[in-house]
């Protein structure tokens, strides 16, 4: 039975994104028929996107039914980082019916973040749709100072964190990804913008390889433009729906 929301549980759905890391489509439109009630969004990541692309199925057209949502609601999670032209015809392939926003590395350089921008404008166009935000992925969140370290790369993870967001700001980006523990502190420095917030958990589950992880009322309280990438915490659980509705109570007195 769907529980009905209050206006800040509603307002908290809004601000959730279910990553939807299964191996399969029909795992997928289950797990979101389970808990659709009580997220706004749902991640569609390369392992989802590539194996209903072998199955010959539109996973986008899929998910976003079974999200039964009018509104774009899909995060295309691609975290595309190529040439500029490759990049430009795939945001462009991407910028359909139903996505809401899609990824890039900022690492990729401005030529081809800005293709990627080019990209969904032109894809969109051709549909007649809003244009799908672009957002920037600054630094995975399976990664600390010391990987940094081992890559060459001098700065502390706080501080490439934020050296990649000044790069995607200045770019024109709609928005970066950061993890959700970081995300107050990049407020707080570039204002209200678009942060999607992996690395979050709940009831003691947490994603496979996070090192960068925060509870999503503590997420919220700390940011107040954020989305909140939550997986493991839902997937994981034995009442997903259930779970997903503890989340929305959690993060209610906050938004």
């Amino acid at each position: 039975m769907t529980i009905q929301l209050t206006e800040a549980e509603e307002r908290a759905r809004q601000r959730v994104c279910l990553a939807v890391d299964v191996p399969t489509l029909d795992e997928a439109l289950a797990l979101v028929d389970d808990v659709h009630p009580y997220i706004g969004f749902a991640k569609i990541g390369k392992q989802l996107h590539t194996a209903a692309g072998i199955e010959g199925r539109n996973v986008i057209g899929e998910i976003r039914a079974a999200m039964g949502q009018e509104e774009p609601s899909i995060f295309l999670d691609l975290k595309l980082h190529d040439t500029p032209n490759t990049v430009y015809q795939a945001a462009k392939a991407a910028a359909v019916p139903g996505v809401y926003m899609m990824d890039v590395h900022i690492a990729g350089g401005e030529e081809m973040c800005k293709a990627a921008l080019r990209g969904v404008e032109d894809g969109a166009r051709g549909y007649g749709i809003p244009t799908p935000k672009v957002i920037g992925v600054t630094v995975l969140t399976s990664l600390d100072s010391k990987d940094l370290w081992r890559q060459n790369i001098s700065f502390l993870y706080d501080e490439q964190v934020a050296t990649m967001a000044e790069l995607a700001q200045r770019w024109g980006l709609d928005g970066i990804v950061c993890p959700a523990n970081k995300a107050g502190a990049m407020e707080r420095e570039f204002g209200s913008w678009l942060y999607t917030t992996p690395g979050v958990k709940f009831d003691g589950n947490e994603g496979t390889g996070q090192k960068q992880l925060y509870t999503p009322a503590l997420a919220v309280q700390d940011c107040a433009s954020s989305i909140l990438v939550v997986g493991s915490a839902i997937t994981k659980a034995k009442d997903k729906p259930g779970t997903g509705y503890r989340i929305l109570q959690s993060m209610a007195p906050h938004v």
